[in-house]
């Protein structure tokens, strides 16, 4: 697992995303609507591979854990935050402060 995350550490593409983000919020006045629509879907497109990515860190993470090692942590964090997110994204609602936080 740890050469999982450390490859994700190492991946410029966390970085460059964040660059990209800065020159869209630059320029977000003067592109058209469908120019924003398109950057906004490839952003979408790039959290998606990461979270898939952190999925698998996850997954090994658990699995190295043993049989039942955390298991408390995912039902007591993880499933109410995936729950609450996917609740506020079917009903067209921001994810905001109501969704609880993964942090301990």
């Amino acid at each position: 697992m740890a050469e999982n995350l450390r490859k994700l550490v190492s991946n410029e593409s966390l970085r460059t995303m964040h660059d990209n983000l800065e020159r869209w919020l630059r320029d977000y006045n003067t592109n058209s609507c469908d120019q924003n629509l398109s950057l906004c879907l490839e952003f979408i497109e790039q959290v998606a591979k990461l979270q898939g990515q952190l999925f698998g860190i996850l997954t090994t993470t658990a699995q190295e854990g043993g049989h039942y090692d955390g298991v408390q942590v995912i039902k007591s964090r993880l499933l109410p935050w995936l729950e609450a997110s996917f609740t506020a994204a079917s009903l067209g609602k921001p994810v905001d402060s109501k969704v609880p936080s993964l942090q301990a």
